[in-house]
């Protein structure tokens, strides 16, 4: 595809002129889909183009009815399925369709199917066609029984996957070994029989990420070698804590363990270090009361203090205290907190100089004057660099100091901040010709232009 069209397509200052000349290009018709100002005659120009994709955003946008859709293909006649307005005779005339591939897809595709086309698809040759609609239709209870006892074992690992099937067909399905998998891993399956599944070590992987079932199933679960249970286990927030405690035997499992949103404060602290998180907020942390975050807050634990810095709702005299914190980490968590002022961004880069630059320019409030001032002194940092061109109150002569690095150049291209002069030389570029189509700023003559020479 034409990168410089395909970035003109998504332009939000492209004219209306050009917009009526780029609805007749098949290839951009899923981009100008996306578009808010389309007007009818747009619309009408890309349902012609019977591309499902942008059928479908055109659908999901509310800005075409299923009947006003031209039915050309089986793709797009799939997509209007899914519509909660769309005819049912559409979903009948596609059940009988002759490939199964197409009958196969009708379930998932269709917002839901009428009686008599779930009767037909059951009754379907073909067992991967009743495999999908067991899958993403709900059955009655009697259908189900019956499909329960299929001949093809992918329609009854189907059922015992299914969201949709009822409990007591599952427990009809538990006593065949070769659906442990399946049914361990629905959470529909009543804890009775998941814990059951216990004996077949298929099941154990599942197992171990369920919230439902009793303690000493966990605690077996806690003696496997596999590191794919383990990593599970450490991630359940029903685990209980002693389970929790035996599993910080390698760095995998204590960053999992960080993130389950159980984790003893007491472990969290402990592991904390070892782990290299990260300032992103944790599940634990984000639950603390005011009273654990004044404990951990002062915590020797610098990984620690950084993971309460960037809790968002913190207390403005806490806040405060870690703005002041001389751990980098911290500093870098504090400098996107929705509390730090720009006269506290400020302080945080004279503190801590060039490595503390990336996190400062990903603060929307971070001012302008502070980007190029960063940008000036990051010493060819190139993350430094990507985080500035991103900003959207970036300078235009801020933007170009950004440049020396491939990415950033390629954020830059599509700044509106960007001097026209530096927009157009970079359509040269393949790498950011897209890029700079897209930027709003780029004058209407040369997008006129763009457009003259893509049509040739």
């Amino acid at each position: 595809m034409n990168a410089v069209l395909e970035g003109l397509a998504s332009n939000p200052a492209l004219p209306a002129t050009l917009l009526d000349r780029l609805v007749t290009h098949p290839e951009l018709a899923p981009d100008l889909a996306q578009r808010a100002d389309l007007s009818p005659a747009h619309i009408r120009a890309l349902l012609a183009h019977a591309d499902s994709t942008t059928v479908y955003t055109l659908l999901g946008k509310g800005l075409v009815h299923p009947a006003d859709i031209p039915i050309t293909n089986e793709s797009v006649a799939l997509v209007v399925t899914g519509s909660p307005d769309a005819d049912p005779a559409l979903a009948r005339a596609l059940a009988f369709h002759p490939d199964p591939a197409i009958r196969a897809r009708l379930p998932e595709w269709a917002c839901s199917l009428p009686a008599d086309v779930v009767a037909l698809l059951a009754r379907d040759s073909d067992p991967s066609v009743v495999a999908e609609l067991v899958t993403f239709q709900p059955l009655p209870l009697a259908l189900a029984v019956t499909l329960s006892g299929h001949a093809s074992l992918d329609v009854r690992r189907a059922l015992a996957a299914g969201p949709h099937t009822p409990a007591s067909v599952l427990a009809s399905l538990s006593f065949e070994d070769a659906l442990a998998r399946e049914l361990a891993a629905n959470p529909a399956t009543p804890s009775s029989i998941a814990a059951d599944l216990l004996r077949h070590h298929a099941s154990r992987y599942f197992l171990a990420e369920r919230t439902d079932l009793p303690s000493d199933v966990y605690d077996q679960l806690a003696s496997e070698l596999e590191p794919g249970i383990l990593s599970q286990l450490a991630a359940n927030p029903a685990a209980p804590v002693p389970v929790l405690r035996q599993l910080t035997g390698t760095r995998a499992l204590r960053l999992v363990l960080l993130r389950n949103p159980a984790i003893p404060l007491d472990l969290l602290v402990e592991l904390a270090p070892s782990a290299r998180i990260g300032p992103d907020p944790l599940p634990r942390i984000a639950s603390a009361s005011v009273t654990e975050l004044r404990e951990l807050a002062v915590c020797p634990v610098a990984q620690v203090r950084m993971l309460v810095a960037a809790r968002p709702d913190l207390p403005a005299d806490l806040f405060a205290r870690l703005v002041l914190d001389s751990d980098g980490g911290v500093a870098g968590a504090v400098a996107t907190h929705p509390l730090v002022t720009v006269a506290q961004l400020w302080e945080l880069v004279e503190r801590h100089g060039p490595r503390l630059f990336p996190r400062v320019a990903r603060n929307p409030l971070c001012p302008p004057e502070l980007l190029h001032h960063m940008a000036l002194r990051s010493g060819s940092l190139e993350e430094t660099y990507r985080a500035v061109a991103r900003h959207p109150a970036a300078w235009g002569a801020t933007l170009l100091l950004c440049l020396e690095d491939a990415q950033a150049r390629h954020l830059a291209a599509a700044h509106p901040h960007l001097p026209v002069p530096a927009i157009v030389e970079l359509l040269g570029s393949e790498f950011t010709a897209g890029a700079a189509a897209a930027n709003p700023s780029l004058p209407v003559h040369v997008m006129e232009e763009l457009v003259d020479r893509g049509e040739v």
